[in-house]
């Protein structure tokens, strides 16, 4: 089925309105001495991940790749060139906190 021109505005039009209410990374840093991935929002938040609950590919990667990662789309993902991979943050973040990742800790 086709996507109709008016579907399209709906969805951008409910991604503008997420945008103004939900926070986006600014910054992602490694912080190697508590072995985390440390997520710095747009509204002062900061978001500390254990690399334990990082999907294996990125985790297992040492630390020097994992340092290597970009935020990319409007600060709702992570992006690392030298694995090809990526997260999106707020899956990311909820699996972290509630989900199977918290889980599997």
């Amino acid at each position: 089925m086709a996507t109709s021109e008016q579907s399209i505005q709906a969805a951008l039009e409910r991604g503008r309105a997420l945008d103004l209410v939900q926070p986006r990374a600014v910054a992602v840093h490694v912080d190697t001495r508590r072995q985390r991935l440390v997520l710095d929002f747009d509204n002062g938040a900061e978001f500390a991940i254990p690399f334990a609950l990082l999907p294996a590919v990125i985790a297992q990667a040492g630390t020097t790749k994992l340092a290597r990662v970009n935020v990319e789309g409007a600060g709702h993902d992570l992006y690392w060139p030298d694995l090809d991979e990526g997260l999106y943050i707020p899956d990311l973040c909820a699996k972290a906190t509630f989900g199977e990742l918290a889980a599997a800790a």
